[in-house]
């Protein structure tokens, strides 16, 4: 070794190189259009792969034929409609459907597993109405040119192209409908009649903006049914008589159709615009059992811009959601008065907060779990500070609940907010979280705090709106597909965090992290630029399913992926044998790392040492220090600022021996060396 250079031993990561065992096996997908997705995939017990997602006229499978197989019209202007498809363990296109619809579009956003013979999903989309068509799975439904019914599918309409329902359909795995439902909203007045259009040549009661904004849906194991939707009731303008809100009172409960048929009645409160609302339906729609508002408060709330809701095993409903703070004051948001469930929402310093409930089957609440965004600093702010906590996923082997989240602090508005002067709470407990992606886990039975982790990412990691599936684990993994804008570096909590960037450039990953936190993998799919959206994740015995939208090409393993040269819907299996087994963490696994000499500038005094140590860093501030023995797992090592770039350590109190220690500098480099303890 030249004298410009030695060799300093670094922890090497568990699966960051791939090796021979790992592989990507095939890339599909389907291009061209921007509003091209997949935003949800569930897997069967043979591997074959049922995606929910959006296309338009002109895209098509990999280099074949259109997937819309009819040629739009001049009224049929909407460019993204509802797909479902089945993908085989090979790669394969088994058969899709299109939900086509006429002026407006028809959006897709929950798709869930039913046991191991059905699927069903979850779709907004617009009513067969005057003079347009809806291409409905395999059949075209036209219009004759007056306003018509079409008696023969129950959520056609007479009124309007504004018309939409949710639509909960039900499929066998090979794409034969076993069942569907169209679930529409109407709205009484002050004094309990429905609120009607006035053209005296309708008489339907549904009035125009009845819809369910960013829906979510889950089953439980009695086949009871659970709608989530954002409400925000408030009907104005058009062939409506004034106008009509749930804040002034003119509004004052909802009801529900089902299949054109009245199904129950939920009270609306004047005071509650904007929280989201969960519903509770028996099987197959026949009856509204339960609906309750999500927050309790007396304050108008600015906003909820998501609902996702997910069912375990026990009948435990989870709802996650994210807040804006509105009215211009602090607040206390409940969830529920009676158990003491509540929040502070501050709208000086937080723009959103992300949170989860879960519920009973009773919708009563068991358990409020909330993000919390803490800033030091005193002064007014209301800036880009937002978390929002993606998904949720279950081991019920391990009886873990894990999910993900994505908190963010805007570097260009206020720089000194994203130092470390500001972290997260979760559940009450200050965590290493500042500007970073990551992973929370719970114990399923009580929801205590079990363990986090995090990805020293340069600035966020998100997905979009309508994904909610980017999250699955299984035997101490959990694997979350992010994106991310700048380095990313290891936990702060484990060895392996030695300073060098896993991955250094903008752009889509796959991070692996064990059950107590740990940062144990990183996969960079190369497609470096911030348009991408991470999404859905399936994890089935040694394969993953791994769903994403590009916008440049990418490279998966030794697979080159074209963006077709635009946003690509693409759909990889990765398959490991390791996945089939439990993962345990390593003790001492090192590679070589070649650094500069001149590059390796900290000094610890006295070697050896009898447990008082100090460090020299040589004009380079320390971010952080570990100590490990040679056979063991590092701990921090806490130091003691000396003035100017030295440091205090003490390493009493262990036993004689050879220690390692791990030094990061600011600049996230790291130095390790060895020093002998002898009392």
């Amino acid at each position: 070794m030249k004298n410009k250079s030695l060799l300093v031993i670094l922890a090497l990561l568990f699966w960051a190189v791939p090796t021979e065992a790992q592989r990507f096996e095939w890339v599909r997908g389907f291009a061209p259009g921007e509003n091209v997705s997949i935003v949800g995939s569930v897997v069967d017990s043979v591997g074959n792969l049922y995606i929910l997602g959006s296309i338009n006229f002109n895209t098509c499978w990999e280099n074949g034929s259109r997937l819309l197989p009819i040629t739009p019209s001049s009224y049929a202007q909407n460019n993204g409609d509802a797909m479902i498809a089945k993908i085989s363990p090979a790669g394969d296109l088994l058969w899709h459907k299109v939900i086509h619809g006429n002026y407006t579009n028809s959006i897709p956003y929950d798709i869930k597993l039913l046991g191991d013979t059905a699927f069903a999903c979850l779709i907004e989309m617009p009513l067969a109405t005057w003079y347009y068509y809806l291409y409905y799975l395999d059949t075209m439904i036209q219009a004759t040119g007056s306003r018509t019914d079409w008696p023969d599918y129950p959520m056609s309409a007479q009124d309007s192209y504004d018309y939409a329902a949710l639509a909960l359909i039900t499929f066998d795995f090979e794409g034969n409908v076993l069942e569907q439902h169209f679930l529409q909203m109407s709205y009484l007045d002050c004094n309990g009649d429905d609120i009607r259009y006035t053209h005296p040549s309708i008489s339907n009661p549904l009035i125009s903006n009845n819809r369910f904004r960013n829906p979510s849906f889950a089953i439980d194991g009695e086949g009871n049914i659970y709608i989530s939707r954002w409400t925000y009731d408030m009907v104005s303008g058009g062939p409506v008589v004034g106008n009509y809100s749930v804040v002034d009172g003119t509004i004052s409960a909802f009801k529900f159709w089902c299949d054109r048929r009245e199904i129950g009645i939920a009270p609306a409160y004047s005071n509650l615009p904007t929280s989201p609302q969960i519903l509770k339906f028996s099987p197959h729609f026949d009856t509204l059992l339960n609906g309750r508002y999500v927050f309790q408060t007396e304050d108008f709330l600015s906003n909820v811009i998501y609902t996702h809701l997910e069912i375990d095993k026990n009948d435990k409903l989870y709802f996650l959601g994210q807040i804006f703070p509105g009215g211009g004051v602090e607040e206390t948001i409940y969830i529920d008065s009676i158990h003491s469930m509540s929040f502070l929402l501050s709208p000086r310093r937080e723009t959103e907060k992300s949170f989860v409930v879960r519920y009973n089957r009773n919708l009563t609440p068991e358990r409020l779990i909330y993000l919390k965004d803490t800033i030091t600093d005193t002064a007014s702010f209301m800036g880009m500070i937002f978390n929002r906590i993606n998904d949720i996923a279950f081991d019920y082997d391990s009886n873990k609940v894990i999910v993900s989240c994505s908190p963010y602090k805007s570097i260009n508005l206020r720089p000194e907010l994203n130092a470390d002067n500001s972290f997260f709470l979760i559940d009450g407990m200050r965590t290493d979280f500042h500007k970073d992606a990551g992973i929370i886990i719970f114990d399923l039975d009580d929801m205590r705090l079990s363990a986090y982790g995090h990805m020293n990412t340069e600035n966020w990691s998100h997905n979009q709106y309508e994904s909610y599936g980017n999250i699955a684990c299984g035997n101490n993994r959990i694997f979350v597909q992010t994106e991310h804008y700048g380095d990313i570096y290891c936990a702060n909590d484990t060895i392996d965090d030695t300073g060098a960037p896993l991955i250094t450039t903008a752009g889509l990953c796959l991070n692996v992290y064990d059950y107590q936190g740990h940062y144990i993998a990183a996969i960079d799919y190369k497609s470096y630029s911030n348009y991408n959206d991470p999404g859905p994740v399936c994890l089935k015995d040694n394969t993953l399913y791994l769903i994403n939208k590009i916008n440049v090409d990418a490279m998966m393993g030794d697979i080159r992926v074209s963006s077709r040269g635009t946003y690509f819907a693409c759909i990889a299996k990765l398959t490991d044998p390791a996945f089939m087994s439990t993962y345990e963490r390593p003790r001492d696994t090192t590679i070589c790392v070649e650094v500069r000499q001149e590059e390796l500038t900290a000094v610890h005094y006295p070697n050896p040492t009898t447990g008082r140590l100090t460090i020299e860093m040589n004009g380079r501030p320390l971010r952080e220090a570990y100590v490990a023995a040679m056979d063991g797992v590092a701990q921090p090592l806490p130091v003691t600022a000396l003035g100017g770039s030295r440091y205090a350590a003490d390493l009493t109190g262990r036993p004689d021996g050879t220690y390692v220690l791990v030094l990061v500098a600011d600049d996230h480099r790291a130095y390790r060396c060895t020093v002998i303890l002898q009392h």
